[in-house]
């Protein structure tokens, strides 16, 4: 579980298995873990590095303003200190997702391969499709306790039949949080969703194999926003939508999600 010293700050990795690196980000106040099951089924493949964002997990949480150039430099400072100069397979979820985009626009000769999970361009974007009012204001303010933030936003982030399946999914949630993530940092991250830079103008430079895959029943991101990033890249993109699925499908549908974007991986 190395720590690395990049762009200023100590970024927390999680470093497993040996081939082509496939690099994993996650979402708003997402770490490392919750890329658990595909860490633990992509390892035996590739070179996984799943890491924590700069105010998440065990990275550092400056109190500062964040930006997602901040977390693009983030990364490629990260990629330079663990010696990583091929291009990468980079995985991306949620806001993670507005992370690769601005990624490949600074430093596009970094990535070989995308995925963009329950993503789309940066909610500052005019061509973002906006989430309902009641499920933003639960990821704005998801509670005052623990365990009111950990029941708000797993009602949001999983799709019905799965909660009712995974009754303790919050408890799970809880457990993970134990060391809550600081107030400054999450709505820092929040704040960056909002970049108002072109994303969408940037899509067609985007000329490397790329899968998008999203839930057919996703409230945080609706799935329009996948068939905008679609039109947006245009044919070196392809597009997989999960019936019955909602934000956090990598967990709902674990061994759909991982055939499918390993088969994206070997067949590109």
């Amino acid at each position: 579980m190395p720590f690395y010293k990049a762009n200023g700050i100590n970024i927390h990795v999680e470093d497993i298995g040996d081939g082509e690196p496939l690099i994993m980000i996650p979402g708003l106040s997402g770490d490392s873990f919750l890329w658990r099951f595909q860490i633990d089924y992509f390892k035996d493949f590739f070179r996984v590095i799943a890491i924590d964002n700069r105010g998440a997990g065990k990275s550092d949480t400056p109190e500062e303003e964040y930006t997602m150039k901040m977390f693009a430099k983030d990364l490629n400072d990260l990629l330079d200190k663990m010696d990583i100069d091929d291009p990468i397979n980079l995985m991306a979820a949620s806001m993670g997702g507005i992370i690769a985009q601005s990624f490949i626009h600074d430093y596009p000769h970094r990535v070989k391969r995308l995925i963009l999970a329950c993503s789309g361009v940066s909610a500052g974007d005019p061509h973002y499709t906006m989430l309902d009012k009641n499920t933003y204001q639960k990821i704005e303010n998801p509670g005052s306790t623990s365990e009111e933030k950990a029941n708000s936003l797993v009602s949001i982030f999983y799709h019905k039949d799965f909660l009712k399946k995974n009754p303790d999914i919050a408890n799970t949630y809880l457990e993970r949080k134990r060391t809550p993530q600081p107030k400054h940092a999450y709505q820092a991250q929040l704040k960056a969703c909002f970049d108002d830079r072109p994303y969408y103008e940037w899509l067609p430079d985007i000329n490397i194999p790329t899968f998008i895959i999203h839930g057919n029943n996703d409230i945080i991101w609706p799935v329009q926003n996948a068939y905008t990033l679609l039109e947006g890249i245009g044919d070196n993109a392809e597009i997989y939508i999960m019936e019955k699925a909602g934000h956090i499908l990598f967990h709902e549908k674990v061994e759909e999600f991982n055939k499918v974007v390993h088969d994206f991986l070997i067949q590109n």
